[in-house]
């Protein structure tokens, strides 16, 4: 993932080790039961804003040279809600006849989640492949290749919903890439998409803090986009 990150320009910090060093992934490692992964219950609307995001942006692209990429990706991710569910259900996250959303989402996640509807409805489609892409599906490789282990170590098998995304979110982070256009880091649109880049880990990182029980006021206080020095 890095790789593709190095044609833009460096906002204050780099956006991907801001997202790896969250203390989520430290909490994760000290996980010893069912009980300290409840954040799962988050990851089901985080699942569904982005199901939805990307069937949004299906729907409403016109351009031709999208249209594949973007029906491909909305097609692999449609059962991706319902396959966490299924999963949470077996593995005793939810009771027989519990909704999934029994559990309320946090501002956190809810706002991670927004921000995918939000690339799709007013941004170019060089944001949206930035957020949905590069950055979202890219840091959910990185995610599961985490989570998926412990998960198993747990005795949760990673299985269905989590299996999936072991192997479909690499393909899924550079799908479209290779159409959008390439700019100097320096330029104002390579700095446009360094900020993309720099908003949507910002994000994830509180959605995971929260996860994670990190109390507000302990959290690193990140800079606002217009901050950056970009």
């Amino acid at each position: 993932m890095q790789t593709q990150l190095n044609g833009m320009a460096a906002p204050a910090e780099n956006p991907l080790r801001l997202v790896s060093e969250s203390p989520f992934y430290a909490k994760l490692a000290d996980a010893r039961s069912i009980n300290d992964v409840q954040w799962i219950r988050q990851l089901y609307y985080l699942s569904c804003d982005f199901t939805s995001a990307v069937a949004l942006r299906y729907g409403s692209c016109l351009d031709p040279r999208f249209r594949e990429a973007f029906g491909e990706h909305a097609a692999e991710e449609v059962t991706h809600p319902h396959d966490l569910t299924v999963w949470m259900r077996e593995f005793g996250f939810l009771a027989v006849d519990e909704e999934p959303t029994s559990v309320p989402p946090s501002l956190e996640t809810l706002a991670y989640g927004s921000y995918f509807i939000r690339s799709v409805m007013p941004e170019p489609i060089s944001h949206q492949v930035i957020t949905l892409n590069l950055m979202a599906e890219g840091m959910a490789r990185d995610m599961f290749a985490t989570i998926n282990p412990k998960l198993a170590g747990l005795g949760l098998t990673p299985k269905g919903y989590w299996k999936v995304h072991e192997k479909a979110d690499m393909k899924h982070q550079i799908l479209g890439l290779d159409l959008i256009s390439d700019h100097e880091p320096d330029s104002p649109a390579g700095r446009r998409y360094a900020r993309i880049a720099w908003e949507v880990a910002s994000l994830a990182r509180q959605a995971l803090d929260s996860w994670g029980g990190i109390p507000p006021e302990l959290r690193q206080k990140l800079p606002i986009p217009q901050d950056l020095n970009t």
